[in-house]
């Protein structure tokens, strides 16, 4: 299987193909690129790919990508209003508005995260000044981040690129998990420790006014006293 890979490996088209797929998973975000770019470090032990090359593509088409998700954003934003990618759009509309532009670079780390905040950007019409610098900074941080998950796996199983390949893989799936889980965590530990608010106290006129109906005598009925 290794002898028909690094034909593909050793191409420049794979730095073309890498580019569109990084580029195409920013609005379609089915396409598996954070994996295939974490395989292709890995197999980068053997002396092909390029990692500079391999680095440029995905940080080109990461951005191209998030410019594109932006555009959609603007023109559909008002159609996405169920599935996850609408639940994920609802988060990523309260990320920004506390925590500006830098909701896209940590959304670029959450699964449906980089589609659903540079939508978002786009629908709130988000300044395209800061939109490009979280843009450029988040596409290289992925591009580092996955290229060393890889780059680690061709280090831990330098005599078989294949499962070099899969041990990144499953390193970043098990991180994701477990960020996934930490996030749960934290939000099932706030739900059972934070204070019940109290009561807001009646106010004096209310007081007063409870007071005065138990004081006074029941009153006389008019039958009554006709019939005494």
């Amino acid at each position: 299987m290794l002898s028909y890979l690094m034909p593909l490996v050793s191409s420049p088209w794979l730095y073309v193909i890498i580019f569109l797929l990084v580029a195409v998973d920013g609005f379609v975000p089915v396409a598996m690129s954070e994996a295939v770019l974490i395989g292709l470090a890995a197999f980068s032990t053997t002396g092909s790919p390029d990692l500079a090359a391999l680095a440029l593509a995905a940080v080109a088409g990461g951005m191209a990508g998030d410019r594109m998700s932006y555009y959609v954003g603007r023109k559909a934003s008002a159609r996405i209003k169920n599935g996850k990618l609408a639940k994920a759009k609802a988060k990523a509309e309260h990320a920004l508005v506390r925590q500006g532009s830098a909701a896209l670079v940590i959304g670029r780390f959450i699964p449906y995260g980089r589609t659903a905040t540079t939508l978002t950007a786009g629908s709130v019409s988000l300044p395209l000044r800061p939109f490009y610098l979280a843009s450029a900074v988040s596409s290289l941080l992925w591009a580092a981040y996955s290229i060393g998950l890889g780059r680690l796996g061709g280090v831990t199983f330098a005599d078989s690129p294949l499962l070099a390949a899969a041990f990144g893989i499953a390193l970043g799936f098990l991180l994701a998990g477990l960020h996934s889980a930490a996030k749960r965590l934290r939000r099932l530990i706030l739900t059972r420790v934070r204070p019940r608010r109290p009561s807001p106290p009646l106010a004096a006129d209310e007081t007063d006014a409870d007071a005065d109906a138990e004081a006074a005598p029941e009153a006389v009925r008019p039958d009554l006293v006709e019939a005494g």
